[in-house]
């Protein structure tokens, strides 16, 4: 499938940068590969220089979808005054985050302890041994927006280098220590009501009338909806099912989401999701496309699934890479202009659409004028009121709801030809193993197997092209080219996505996979002090990145107690459950200080604490009995109740004998398919009827 079609790209086709980015692959660096600057790749042999040079390191980390990073690039990085201070004064080295997620976890990390801020583009200056000591996010040329320009501090930062070295020295030395106490952090049980207490967090912070989370900017935190979900099932919460709910119901209305192609975008700048920041991200289409399946299990809501459905059509054609994995990312600019693509305004509309097709869009779609986004507007359902409408145009509900597809088949259509955005190709294993984790769940809960095929071809690419002889994780790969070894993160995602796709599959290979990452992770992360950290090496001065607290994405350590909870469960080995103990340790200490922000570190102890069952169904899949079973189990929303169906003789059931040696014994009753309902794989007698089997779960559960 094709990830977009559009005039040539960055990074594609002929390589004629003046700088040493030239011969990258990155569509990002291959985007600065031209500029005056004489970027360096992030490296040995850049570090290596600025030592020998003894001068100050300017890092600008960004990443090809960037809009501020765009903007920065144009104001600055094609700028000559500014190129002379860079060229002459500094070893400037230019980094693509999505290439490089430990060079930017490390500074991001260094810059919000100084600073208070984060973002993109980071802009950081590092001695010549790469420690950070000043930074910020974008700067303008000159002095705008309260911010210093670089033309005014690039000359401070190079008088204070020349006369004051020292005084800079010790700055990053004290940089250095705050951040190796920021991970020296305590260690202590992770409680149980700390779960009850992250509930109370979010319940706080829960904005009743918008949904979400907060005021602005406002991100989907798909985590934290999936946590509300799973809390309100295992504790009979129905207020955290509702949180949950209306605020995907909310972000769905708003014009975070693209209700012309389908997709979400990064955040909204505003409360009430009206303004979006426009690029889209595999790992966002990931964590909500999970989040909306499990709210259709929960709920039994059609819109959910509808939902869940836009958006896996809107990564298979956008995203989706010839070679089966996913893309990382769909652009925001359209030459320069941010989100231009994606905004009308009402005469626009009445061009295309006439005047009475056009006047029903803008007024169902919130198409004002002016609009909010420099007097253009979204297309939104924040205000839609479905009765009005048809009083207003004299239309059957049947009829309104027919005008407005066609119209938004013809706007899509419209604005396709007069734009076409750009997507970034890279295949990370990462963000990959994210949407096979997706993709997996969500083809199970609702039933659409070509979903779980397709997670499946994108895993077996990971591991053909993205995992060397040796078994090292890469992060990235472009045109035959891996590169950058995995941090935990990748990692972490990969294993769920194996697991899920074990679940969904019902073939254990999956499960051995997921033990094999999880081992991975043992034998190249695991931190003396508890824990993960984040790289297998310490980053400069020997500082070790180690949380657990979500961000855009559930941490690595999280995902990796998530992965490792259903391991415990599945398995019962001592170990298991002796690492997973441990590493709940250490971070309960800050779980107990924030405890939303560990929102899926504490989902993984609900998996291990929670009141599901493991549920056995001996016999061959495709007999109606065995079907019959499989859907007794699915009524209801069970998220800790695991049910795997294996056969009862063959080959194919000695794969499930090794990964699963528990479940060797079980066989059919009275040669009908029978269901083994257990808890921690103790079991109960077996079933062969249906409603036997409803019975024993709700009792179970």
């Amino acid at each position: 499938m094709e990830a977009g079609r559009r005039r040539r790209g960055p990074g594609e086709g002929k390589r004629m940068g003046r700088n040493r980015l030239a011969e990258e692959r990155s569509p990002y660096l291959l985007l600065h590969a031209e500029d005056p600057v004489d970027w360096r790749p992030w490296g040995d042999a850049a570090l290596e220089e600025a030592r020998q040079a003894g001068k100050p390191i300017f890092l600008s980390i960004g990443y090809s979808t960037c809009h501020w990073c765009h903007v920065m690039h144009r104001e600055s990085f094609l700028d000559a005054d500014v190129a002379r201070w860079l060229n002459e004064h500094f070893i400037p080295i230019k980094v693509d985050r999505e290439e490089h997620p430990d060079v930017d976890e490390f500074y991001m990390t260094a810059v919000q302890a100084m600073t208070g801020e984060g973002g993109w583009p980071l802009t950081v200056f590092l001695t010549p041994e790469g420690l950070p000591f000043y930074g910020g996010t974008y700067f303008p040329k000159t002095r705008r927006f309260g911010r210093i320009g670089l033309l005014e501090l690039l000359p401070r930062i190079v008088e204070l280098w020349r006369t004051r070295p020292e005084d800079v020295r010790q700055v990053a030395e004290n940089a250095r220590r705050g951040l190796r106490s920021l991970f020296a952090f305590e260690a202590r049980p992770l409680e149980e009501d700390l779960v009850d207490e992250a509930y109370r967090a979010l319940r706080r912070e829960y904005d009743p009338v918008h949904g979400g989370f907060g005021t602005a900017p406002k991100f989907p935190l798909a985590h934290r909806l999936l946590f509300l979900l799973r809390y309100g099932a295992e504790k009979k919460e129905p207020e955290a099912t509702v949180m949950a709910a209306e605020s995907l119901r909310k972000m769905a209305a708003g014009a975070i989401r693209d209700h012309l192609g389908g997709g979400w975008m990064r955040y909204a700048t505003d409360r009430a999701w009206r303004v979006p920041h426009f690029e889209k991200m595999l790992y966002d289409q990931a964590l909500l496309l999970y989040a909306l399946a499990e709210a259709a299990a929960a709920t039994g809501e059609a819109t959910f699934r509808h939902l869940a459905e836009e958006t896996v059509a809107y990564v298979f054609e956008r995203l989706g890479a010839p070679e089966g994995a996913f893309c990382t990312a769909e652009d925001a600019d359209v030459d320069g202009v941010e989100g231009a693509y994606y905004l009308f305004t009402p005469e626009e509309v009445r061009a295309v659409l006439g005047e009475e097709d056009g006047a029903l869009f803008s007024a169902a779609y919130d198409i004002g004028s002016p609009g909010p986004i420099e007097g253009k507007s979204a297309p939104n359902l924040m205000r839609f009121e479905p009765k009005a409408l048809q009083d207003r145009f004299g239309l059957s509900e049947a009829a309104l709801f027919q005008h407005l597809e066609t119209a938004r088949k013809r706007l899509r259509a419209y604005r396709e030809a007069r734009h076409r955005l750009f997507v970034d190709r890279k295949i990370l294993s990462g963000p990959n193993g994210l949407m096979i984790a997706a993709l997996a769940r969500a083809g199970e809960l609702l039933g659409r197997p070509t979903w779980v095929a397709r997670a499946e071809a994108a895993y077996r690419f990971v591991r053909e092209w993205l995992t060397g002889d040796d078994g090292t994780l890469y992060v990235r790969y472009i045109d035959g080219e891996r590169k950058n070894i995995a941090t935990l993160d990748d990692v972490a995602a990969l294993a769920w996505g194996a697991l899920e796709l074990f679940f969904a599959a019902q073939a254990p290979a999956y499960l051995e996979e997921a033990r094999r990452w999880v081992a991975y992770a043992d034998a190249r992360f695991r931190a003396p002090e508890g824990g993960y950290r984040h790289t297998a090496a310490a980053g400069p001065g020997g500082v070790s990145v180690r949380k657990a607290a979500d961000g855009a994405i559930p941490s690595g350590n999280a995902l990796l107690a998530f992965v490792r909870a259903h391991l415990v469960r599945l398995l019962g080995r001592p170990e298991d459950a002796e690492a997973l103990e441990a590493l709940f340790t250490a971070f309960g200490g800050r779980a107990f200080a924030r405890p939303a922000e560990h929102a899926f570190l504490l989902a993984a102890r609900l998996v291990v604490e929670g009141s599901g069952a493991e549920v056995v169904i001996v016999g061959e899949r495709e007999h109606p009995a065995t079907a019959a079973l499989v859907r007794a189990t699915r009524e209801g929303y069970r998220p800790h109740t695991f049910v795997l169906v294996r056969p009862p003789a063959g080959p194919e059931a000695e794969a499930w004998d090794r990964a699963l040696p528990d479940t060797a014994a079980m066989r059919p009753v009275g040669g009908r398919p029978a269901a083994y309902v257990c808890r921690r794989m103790v079991c109960r007698a077996p079933v062969t009827d249906p409603d036997a089997l409803r019975a024993a779960l709700a009792e179970a559960t």
